[in-house]
Parts: structure tokens; C-alpha cells; sequence
């Protein structure tokens, strides 16, 4: 088959997206020979396709400005999938698959704006229902996009993610990061400051540990600043534990390796995932884990990681100090991790997509399929015109 691929989301500060999308393609670039993939990329992102081991990727790719001129470069295509959430553009006249990683807007409407819940109603529900596959990271994902957005289970494939293969040889990679780090035992949270991310209970659990139990660890934290999204600096000065907080930004992924190999563990206070891709890099890297019981964790942690309620800082902080004060816990763990992160691979994720491309191809009908497209368009934007008047009018300029 050739396979277009849509890569105009593809950005350096999209968190875990990013790693599913280098992993995925790492591993088909590599290994199938069967399939030919075009991307269809901006000048903005070629930095980020560059991080491919391979240069596969540049036989065929399309350097497009704009989304819109994908659909000029369709002849020859024998399906289109879409990594990052949304076909654009839609309807298209061959077999489709969009990957979606959840829906995290049905269970905290909250934490997003209205534009933001428009346009996951108009494209990531459109997208998924419109798609011949639907591609998700985690069995608890797959159940809510069947719910919530009306979508027919049978059509929706999982793919759990995989780590990068590098952080197995953590101590080997690893490349101490240039920022300011506490000496000695440290906990550590890679996250872009999202929040569903939960910033805030892990520093209300970092003060009680201080406060009630004696326990001053410092908290290394990766990962960007986001718009809107929730302010550390500000929060940690006001919880008293602002000098026990030392945010890096971003790292390489050498650097990344360094910290997980050197923390006293991995705390992960997440009250939304759709999979949870730092608990697989942490079991790999041999570092104990504390984690929420929220969405998809528990499904990716198993038996290997330390649980809690995400929504209490005493639960957190229990969890925190159990592994602290137990070897023979931490010990436990380590070894469990490793087993568990053993089974998310490159090959295992791959395998995924390649059957759900064979599925899409094979459940697509052309004239079925235009006639469910020009209804479905018009009845959802009839609907979601409905709930979000203005921001549709700005969708559609």
C-alpha cells in the first residue's frame, strides 16, 4: 500500500504524541518493506521528522503549507491515516484511520475552553466517526470513544505505546542534565504543565511529607509551560516547598535517562490518561513507580507501581513514603517494572497500526462510504453548531 501520512501537527512541544509518533515510524521505516508511507509535512517540522533513525521518511515526502492542499495529492494513494487526532482534510475519497488518543474533554470539561471543546467536538468526534479505523493507546480509551462519541467498538483498534527502547540501558545513555539539581535522593514528575497533570496534589503531598513526616525530598520536574496551564513556580512558593521544587524543561532523552535512573522513584499524580507513557519509561529504566489509579494507569501498571487516589495529597504522601522507608518494596517493584515494561515494544505497536490499515482498506465501499461522509457532515456540524454557535462560525472562516 502507499500509506499517506498527516504530519502537520507533529510539534517538539506535544509531549507523548510526539514519542508514539518517532517510535511508530522508527519501527515501520525499519521494518516493512511492503508498505511505501508519504508524509505530508509543513517547513515548520522537518526539524522533528529529522528525529527518525531513518531517512526513509524523505523518498516520498510532500511539503505542503498548507493542510488543505493535501487533498491536491491524493492520485496514487491506497489510504490516508491521520497520527494526530484529526483527518483533515474530510471526507476523503479512500480508506481512512485516525489515531485518537482519548477524551479526556468528557471527564473534565473544565480544564478546556470553549474553542478547545468545539474543536474536539467538530474534529476528533467528527474524525472518529467519519474514519474507516479508529486507532487508540489503551482498552480504557477504546471503551470511552465508544461511548461518548457514538463510535461502534468494532472499529476502534488498540495500540499501546511502547518507550523508547534506550531507556532499558538507562545507566548506559544516561547524560546528567546542564539545570540546577538537587544532590542526593530526589522524586521525579516528567510532565508538560497540563492540568489534568495534577501539579498541584503532588505539591500539597510534597509539604505534608516536610511538615508531618520529616521527609524534605526535593521534586525534579520536566516538561514545558503551557498556556493557561498551571503555574509551579507561583503554587510552590505559596505551599512553602518552593526550594524543594527544581524545574528543567525540556530534556534530551539521554537526559531523561539520568533522572529516572537516578531518582528515588517516578511519581505520577495524573488525574487523566489515555495510556501513560513515563510509567513505561520508569519500569524500564529500573525506577520504582508511585501512581494515580485515574483512566488508563492501573491497566498500564499492573502490578508493578504503587498506587493512590490522585485526588489526596495524604494518600500520595503514603505512597511516597512507603517506597522510601521499604527496600525490600522498592526492590519488588523494580523487578516487576522491568517484566511489565518488557511487553510494550516498536513491534507490538506496529503490528497494531499495519492491521488496522488492512481493516480500513478492507471495510471500505466508496459510494457507502461518500453518502455516510455528506450526511454525517452535515448532521455534526448541525449539532455541535447547536452547543457551540460562535466558535463554529470561527472554525469555518
Amino acid at each position: 500500500m502507499r500509506i499517506g501520512v498527516h504530519c502537520f501537527p507533529l510539534k517538539a512541544d506535544i509531549g507523548g504524541m510526539k514519542q508514539y509518533f518517532l517510535s511508530l515510524f522508527g519501527e515501520l521505516l525499519e521494518q516493512d518493506r511492503e508498505n511505501e508511507y508519504i508524509f505530508f509535512h509543513s517547513p515548520k517540522n522537518v526539524g522533528e521528522l529529522c528525529e527518525l533513525p531513518s531517512t526513509r521518511w524523505r523518498a516520498s515526502a510532500v511539503e505542503l503549507t498548507k493542510t488543505t492542499r493535501v487533498a491536491r495529492c491524493l492520485k496514487g494513494l491506497d489510504l490516508y491515516f491521520s497520527p494526530f487526532c484529526v483527518l483533515i482534510p474530510r471526507p476523503l475519497p479512500l480508506p481512512t484511520v485516525v489515531m485518537i488518543p482519548d477524551n479526556q474533554e468528557v471527564f473534565y470539561p473544565d480544564f478546556f475552553s470553549e474553542r478547545q471543546k468545539c474543536t474536539r467536538a467538530w474534529h476528533h468526534q467528527g474524525s472518529a466517526r467519519m474514519a474507516d479505523r479508529v486507532l487508540t493507546i489503551s482498552e480504557f480509551s477504546k471503551a470511552t470513544l465508544a461511548e461518548h462519541y457514538g463510535v461502534n467498538s468494532k472499529k476502534i483498534c488498540v495500540a499501546p505505546l511502547c518507550t523508547d527502547p534506550r531507556f532499558g540501558r538507562a545507566l548506559e545513555i544516561a547524560r546528567r542534565p546542564a539545570a540546577l539539581l538537587p544532590e542526593g535522593k530526589f522524586l521525579f514528575y516528567p510532565a508538560n504543565r497540563w492540568q489534568h497533570k495534577n501539579h498541584d496534589t503532588l505539591l500539597r503531598a510534597l509539604r505534608l511529607l516536610a511538615v508531618e513526616k520529616g521527609i524534605k525530598l526535593p521534586l525534579v520536574l520536566t516538561g514545558h509551560d503551557m498556556a493557561d496551564g498551571y503555574p509551579v513556580a507561583r503554587k510552590a512558593a505559596e505551599y512553602g516547598v518552593a526550594d524543594q521544587v527544581f524545574a528543567v524543561g525540556y530534556v534530551a532523552p539521554e537526559e531523561l535517562a539520568w533522572l529516572y535512573a537516578h531518582a528515588e522513584m517516578t511519581v505520577f499524580p495524573s488525574l487523566f490518561e489515555g495510556f501513560g507513557l513515563p510509567l513505561v519509561e520508569a519500569m524500564a529504566a529500573r525506577c520504582p513507580v508511585a501512581c494515580s489509579t485515574a483512566g488508563s494507569m492501573p491497566e498500564v501498571g499492573g502490578d508493578a507501581v504503587e498506587y493512590f487516589d490522585p485526588q489526596s495529597a495524604p494518600e500520595m504522601a503514603a505512597a511516597i513514603e512507603r517506597i522510601c522507608k521499604n527496600p525490600t518494596l522498592r526492590e519488588i517493584l523494580i523487578h516487576r517494572g522491568r517484566v511489565r515494561a518488557a511487553a510494550f515494544t516498536p513491534a507490538r505497536l506496529a503490528k497494531a497500526h499495519l492491521q488496522a490499515f488492512r481493516e480500513a482498506r478492507q471495510a471500505f465501499n466508496p459510494l457507502r462510504h461518500a453518502w455516510n461522509a455528506l450526511c454525517y457532515q452535515h448532521y455534526h456540524a448541525w449539532t455541535v453548531g447547536r452547543k457551540y454557535p460562535q466558535e463554529m462560525a470561527n472554525q469555518k472562516k
